[in-house]
């Protein structure tokens, strides 16, 4: 297994990453540790004006040299429209800016030590730094309602090390963080096709070209099987792997196949089922990340297909990860249809959702306009409510619960009253100061999911590299989401295809009746046979619980939950994976060796 590189760098402290490399030296030195991070490095003549670009930023040297400009105009976001995926570290002379990604898929963390600011791209060696304890509040609220950034904040799971959000860049020396990409919507839809169209071709196009052996997912769904598409269609040979899960029921293999059949390009290989493996199989193994992950129960069932294309030889691997996140509107989309004076497109799309959802017209149309007449800080007192008092059972939500603009996962119904209590007041504390200025909730609960999916993106990819798979994730390159993000959110949804604004996109790349496809593979199957099959571990794991423990969760209350799913009855599902993926996170970090990451000098000058 590989190591993992990550950047770092300091303004006004004494410490020095141990093996660390300058990428430049001074009062606000910057390192890179390891040797798994591409980087470049500009600078003007007299050495005062620095840029560094660090991951996979396919910007040539003079687009770089130019980026210079950016800095001397402090232009942060300028320095963000290169294609791939990267953090870009500027100096000026008088501080250093360091940028996130839009969609916070590069991660930077800070902390505050003897006086100064130190960074990094992990947010580990800033906890062994400051020896932080775990911050049992911010881990609350990333379990229970992780896309709510007012809740959340910039908290991590260490005390005191804080996370610079997506689209956000941290100056040191003014010592301030402030947000360069802004929540506004200004495109037509068609312009937004277009722009989609240009930023995707690109991203793909330019990965491809830097590959030796190229390979891709290819689920036989929209977003992985028409990057793979794309990258035939430029001209090169793509390695496509497809799951065929026989545990669930669902018709991707189908699609994979037809799209696969229609281009010679792709070399298309279906892993089978005695190649398959199942949540919550071998999660020992998994690499540890940096932060809690709620992937890391699916490791093994990744895993397993991933082995075909280490088999090939990749070194680089496509994913149609993010798609989904970024191109599917929120169901509180339906909320706007109402806001805006819509009744005939309401109409329509509220019967589609009930048909869906089996649920009652009147009851969608009954909460789209209830939440169309409700503000964000209201939304905010209902999810500390709901927090306060979750179902005593499990059930399945109705229409007035599932459409909201801020809701608590069922993992709330495992908290103890303490634990409960506190998190509903941390989020009435935010009702009473939070102010959207002027930006539609729409949009901007759309920006805190797409950020919250690319802290989980951040944490995936950095597991599958320390497998040796080299992952890249083109739908959360900053001018794809730019393109997908600029309409409003409402007009992501149709009642007839799954993404309407990729459809437009792609049409005459990639071919219709993948474009039309209107089902979505699902594998709550595999879920269920993982959980039958490793009963007594997940069992073991609750009763050695760390949150147990620490009062934050309810031990009967889970038995209960755990007892219904491994009985194959619905339940909270997507709970369990997070109370044990974090129960595994927090074992091993526990357990975990001291660590020798960093040394102290005199602090540089000028």
């Amino acid at each position: 297994m590989s190591t993992p590189g990550w950047i770092t760098g300091c303004a006004g402290s004494d410490v020095v990453p141990v093996g660390g490399r300058p990428l430049w030296r001074g009062p606000r030195p910057a390192w890179i540790v390891g040797d798994t991070l591409a980087y470049r490095v500009v600078h003007d003549d007299a050495g005062m004006l620095r840029l560094a670009v660090v991951g996979d930023c396919y910007a040539t040297d003079a687009q770089l040299r130019q980026g210079l400009g950016a800095v001397t105009r402090a232009d942060w976001r300028a320095l963000t429209g290169w294609p791939g995926s990267y953090w870009v570290v500027a100096d000026d002379g008088r501080r250093t800016v360091v940028l996130t990604d839009v969609a916070g898929t590069r991660p930077v963390y800070y902390t505050f030590h003897h006086g100064g600011v130190v960074w990094a791209s992990a947010a580990t060696p800033l906890a062994d730094l400051t020896a932080a304890p775990i911050d049992h509040a911010a881990l609350v609220a990333r379990m229970v309602c992780p896309t709510v950034s007012e809740v959340t904040g910039t908290g991590t799971v260490f005390a005191g090390v804080h996370r610079l959000p997506g689209g956000h860049a941290l100056h040191l020396g003014a010592g301030r963080i402030q947000p360069y990409e802004p929540e506004t919507q200004k495109a037509t839809f068609e312009q937004a096709a277009e722009a989609l169209r240009e930023a995707l071709v690109v991203a793909v196009e330019r990965r491809a070209a830097s590959a030796a052996r190229l390979s891709a997912d290819f689920s036989g769904g929209l977003d992985s099987t028409s990057l793979a598409l794309l990258a035939a269609r430029a001209g090169y040979e793509v390695f496509a792997v497809t799951r065929d899960d026989p545990t669930s029921a669902n018709d991707d293999v189908l699609y994979a196949k037809r799209a696969a059949a229609d281009e010679p390009r792709i070399r298309h290989v279906i892993v089978g089922e005695a190649e398959h493996g199942l949540f919550f199989d071998r999660m020992d193994a998994a690499p540890h990340t940096d932060q809690p992950y709620t992937d890391a129960a699916r490791w093994s069932m990744r895993h397993a297909y991933h082995r075909r294309v280490l088999d090939h030889g990749s070194d680089l691997h496509l994913t149609g990860s993010g798609g989904d996140t970024l191109l599917v509107a929120s169901p509180s989309y339906l909320a706007d249809l109402a806001r805006l004076g819509q009744p005939r497109e309401l109409l329509r799309h509220a019967v589609a959702r009930a048909r869906l959802r089996h649920q009652p017209v009147h009851s969608v149309l009954a909460a789209a306009i209830t939440l169309a007449y409700t503000s964000y800080p209201q939304a905010l007192r209902r999810l500390a409510a709901d927090i306060t008092q979750p179902p005593a059972r499990w059930e399945r939500p109705n229409a007035s619960r599932r459409l909201h603009w801020c809701g608590s996962s069922s993992f709330a119904a495992w908290l103890t009253p303490t634990a409960r209590d506190q998190l509903a007041q941390r989020v009435l504390a935010t009702a009473a100061t939070t102010d959207l200025g002027g930006v539609p909730i729409s949009t901007h609960r759309a920006w805190c999911e797409l950020r919250e999916f690319g802290a989980y993106q951040a944490e995936l990819t950095a597991q599958l590299r320390a497998t040796g798979i080299n992952a890249h994730a083109p739908f959360l390159d900053n001018a794809v989401v730019r393109a997908a993000m600029s309409i409003p959110v409402s007009q992501r949804q149709s009642t007839t295809v799954q993404k309407p604004l990729l459809g437009a996109a792609l049409r005459g790349l990639v071919p219709d009746f993948l474009l039309h496809r209107r089902t979505k593979g699902a594998y709550d199957g595999n879920a269920y046979t993982g959980i039958r099959r490793n009963a007594n571990r997940l069992h073991a794991i609750l009763d050695d619980s760390y949150l147990v423990q620490a009062g934050i969760v309810d031990h009967a209350a889970v038995r209960a939950d755990l007892d219904r799913l491994i009985a194959g009855a619905p339940g909270r599902l997507a709970a369990l994976e997070t109370l044990i993926t974090t129960e595994l996170w927090l074992s091993r970090h526990t357990s975990r060796p001291p660590a020798r990451v960093w040394r102290t000098e005199e602090p540089a000058h000028a």
